[in-house]
């Protein structure tokens, strides 16, 4: 062996050393659990803050590989973020996250809302809502067990009682019927209860209703209406009564939630039934032919 191959061979066992050290500190990356954040709208009034576009928070002591950092959440579609998005090491139980403010789609700080509290944030809304100025809002984790990808949900209103643990937003259905007598037209309209804010406590019993029904006029127009706590009125006799029996209203586009007469009922199994009955009357001979929706209130998923 001449010099020079003793030379080659050095360099190559200090290049093979130096590949065997690299190696042998490559380690495994953390597979994320991702967030992502939607925001309910329960305002009884305008407000002069624009549209949520972000949400931002902080990492507890216990989130691996964040100890100390900050992170956001997009509300609006495509709205900028104040830290890298969030994201927990996937099953970090012990990550404790804590919601600090919200940004509205106002640019820079001046569009930072801070909470006050800062809200810690569970499975569930906390006991009171924060305030961010104008308005006051809570939030929930889907999961805090980060098993899986998760979501932070984000309720907000003018009115700190909507946005309590005490609160949750229930669902509807709408089934019609329309019955006529002689030749008088049976109202025609469809309903939209989307406007309706039911919501619930832990036990699904109904603590407020806010908003409104809508009513649109497709070729029928009717003159008033009543709201019963009945079910089953199909025929035009079960309808009729029923119409009868309650204190009609002058029928406007919007049917007021307090005419849904919710407040303490329990909205468990699909039981809690209120029918809308609208009432197209002649005007000669007082005969009516009537449209009823049933309109079915459920519990929040």
């Amino acid at each position: 062996m001449n010099i020079l191959d003793a030379r080659h061979l050095g360099s190559t066992l200090t290049l093979v050393a130096a590949l065997l050290v690299q190696v042998g500190c490559m380690g495994a990356e953390d597979a994320d659990a991702q967030g992502s954040a939607v925001a309910l709208d329960r305002t009884t009034m305008a407000l002069t803050t624009l549209e949520l576009g972000s949400v931002n928070g902080t990492y507890g002591a216990g989130c691996r590989g964040h100890v100390g950092a900050s992170w956001s959440l997009e509300i609006a579609l495509g709205a900028p973020l104040d830290n890298d998005p969030l994201s927990v090491v996937l099953n970090d139980a012990d990550c404790a996250l804590t919601l600090t403010s919200l940004h509205t789609d106002v640019a820079g700080p001046t569009g930072i809302m801070v909470a006050v509290p800062p809200l810690v944030l569970t499975t569930t809304y906390a006991a009171a809502a924060s305030s961010f100025g104008e308005f006051y809002a809570n939030a929930k984790l889907s999961s805090a067990l980060f098993a899986d990808d998760f979501v932070l949900t984000v309720l907000f209103s003018d009115d700190p009682a909507l946005a309590t643990a005490a609160n949750t937003a229930s669902l509807a259905s709408v089934l019609a019927t329309a019955v006529t007598s002689g030749a008088v037209a049976a109202p025609d309209y469809t309903l939209n209860v989307d406007g309706l804010a039911v919501l619930t406590d832990a036990g699904d019993v109904v603590q407020s209703v806010t908003g409104t029904a809508t009513l649109t006029e497709v070729l029928v127009p009717g003159q008033q209406y009543v709201v019963v706590d009945a079910t089953g009125l199909y025929t035009y006799a079960a309808i009729d009564a029923a119409f009868l029996a309650g204190v009609p209203a002058a029928l406007t586009p919007t049917i007021p939630a307090a005419a849904f007469t919710l407040v303490g009922a329990t909205l468990t199994g699909g039981t809690t039934v209120r029918t809308l009955i609208i009432a197209n009357t002649d005007a000669g001979d007082g005969v009516a032919s009537y449209q009823a929706f049933e309109v079915t209130f459920y519990p929040a998923p």
